[in-house]
């Protein structure tokens, strides 16, 4: 009689989502980023220190250069002072290329916003040079660029800012340049929580 072979399963596992975020900030938005608990996504991120349509240019020259895909390539970049054409623009190259994986998540004017946003809403145009004064006192304490554990001091309120962004979102015009305030950082956010670690 013929011997049965049992076979054992092999326990199966979904890939793994694959991001490349590129942010224009050197510091501010990778530490941000890179603080995310991420357990089931590989995240590449890289501060460049370039904006708007550079940043696109970037994008695509590492993505030339390499021979592994990456699901989704966030773009992260702020209005700041850049002319709205080059601003516009770039948002519309990743809005139009979204079949090749690319998304955005600009803030007009800077990426304080995002921060701001986790303690209330903002419907007024605020100037980028007014966002640390406005978070210091709100996190009773000063403010500056590059500081450290943003994400985690900031946590807690982080779905009162997804919620404050989406209004933001849902009362945008055609141009995203004269959208002072708005961020689309909410949905990088939405993204990367998707893929965290149980604590």
């Amino acid at each position: 009689m013929a011997r049965r072979k049992y076979q054992r399963k092999v326990a199966t596992r979904l890939p793994e989502k694959t991001f490349l975020i590129v942010c224009e900030g050197s510091k501010t938005e990778p530490n941000y980023f890179r603080s995310f608990p991420v357990l089931s996504a590989n995240v590449e991120i890289h501060g460049t220190g370039r904006n708007t349509l550079s940043l696109v240019h970037y994008a695509e020259e590492i993505l030339e250069t390499r021979t592994d895909e990456f699901d989704e390539i966030w773009l992260v970049f702020d209005k700041d002072s850049f002319s709205a054409v080059s601003f516009n623009n770039a948002v519309a190259f990743c809005e139009a290329h979204q079949e090749k994986g690319f998304r955005v998540a600009y803030s007009n004017e800077a990426f304080e916003l995002w921060y701001l946003l986790h303690y209330e809403l903002i419907e007024k145009p605020v100037s980028r040079f007014d966002y640390a004064s406005m978070l210091a006192k709100r996190m009773k304490r000063p403010y500056k660029k590059n500081i450290p554990n943003m994400y985690n001091r900031l946590l807690t309120r982080q779905p009162a800012a997804i919620a404050h962004a989406k209004t933001l979102y849902q009362n945008r015009s055609q141009s995203p340049a004269k959208d002072n305030p708005s961020t689309t950082v909410f949905q990088l956010v939405e993204e990367l929580n998707q893929h965290l670690r149980n604590e």
